[in-house]
């Protein structure tokens, strides 16, 4: 007598169902705003219907419309174009003002956390030197010294910018180095470095990684101000704060040259800002 075999019912498959299901809505609409704007920002010449800085005299400040959706500028530039190439500049901002912050203040924090003592104190009198006047105009001040442009910008951020993330990874690595799990490190003769960037830093840096997602929004909006007052990003360039202040002797007649890339800077903040607080909201779920 042979067993007949019953057929298996097929278990459907929830491991990427379950983990999209997981993630929370902040989060993906910020991946989505972002990836959008990165898929853009690094291929500009597919989106923008014309030259960014082709000059048409026979265009100039002419309203939105079919041929020119976000209109045109008093050269006759098309708005849209703009707009889109000068989101490869204010992406480049967005990394390239906060990635040296948050690498040296990390790695700074994380050893004077903890070293306490003397190196503490003295960390506490400089942090407190540099929050004592507002961080934008240090930045303006140092710019102002080292002259306009977007190196320059970086160069003066890096020198306010990384006190904040310092300070929070030297009260994490504070708090966790009075857990067990450093403790054992210690009697199990591990060195001062292993304890410090193979266990204490890796679990302390989570909250230095929320701040550098909206750090990268308000360095959006500072590029955007510099470029405004002229110490930023330099004409012709296409940049969203540079775009600005060429349109605002025109807000009466011609609101699109200013309104469109004031959206665009909106918009990213608000998806760096949901980023953040979607990931926030991730890792606190794990813990």
């Amino acid at each position: 007598m042979t067993d007949t075999a019953r057929p298996e019912t097929p278990v459907p498959s929830r491991g990427r169902a379950g983990l999209l299901s997981r993630l929370p809505r902040t989060f993906m609409f910020g991946v989505l705003i972002l990836g959008t704007l990165v898929l853009i920002a690094i291929f500009p010449e597919f989106f923008a219907p014309y030259d960014p800085l082709a000059f048409d005299y026979s265009a100039v400040l002419q309203p939105p419309s079919a041929a020119h959706p976000f209109g045109t500028d008093n050269f006759g530039r098309d708005v849209l174009s703009r707009v889109i190439h000068a989101s490869t500049i204010n992406l480049q901002i967005a990394i390239f003002a906060t990635i040296t912050p948050f690498v040296f203040g990390t790695l700074l924090g994380a050893v004077v956390g903890y070293v306490g003592g003397i190196a503490e104190t003295i960390f506490g009198r400089v942090v407190d030197a540099v929050i004592t006047f507002p961080f934008l105009v240090l930045v303006i001040a140092i710019v102002s010294v080292l002259g306009p442009g977007l190196v320059n910008m970086y160069i003066a951020v890096g020198l306010v910018g990384w006190v904040f993330y310092a300070r929070i990874i030297a009260a994490e690595v504070k708090v966790q180095k009075r857990l067990d799990y450093a403790d054992a490190g210690r009697a199990m003769g591990y060195t001062h470095t292993r304890i410090v960037f193979r266990h204490l830093l890796p679990n302390s840096v989570t909250p230095a990684i929320v701040y550098w997602m909206t750090d990268m929004a308000l360095a959006i909006l500072l590029g955007s101000s510099l470029g405004y007052l002229g110490l930023g990003a330099q004409p012709p360039a296409a940049e969203w704060g540079v775009q600005i202040a060429e349109g605002k002797n025109f807000m009466a007649t011609a609101w699109w040259i200013s309104v469109f890339p004031g959206i665009a800077i909106v918009i990213t903040g608000l998806g760096f800002s949901l980023l953040g607080d979607g990931l926030a909201d991730l890792l606190r779920t794990r813990k």
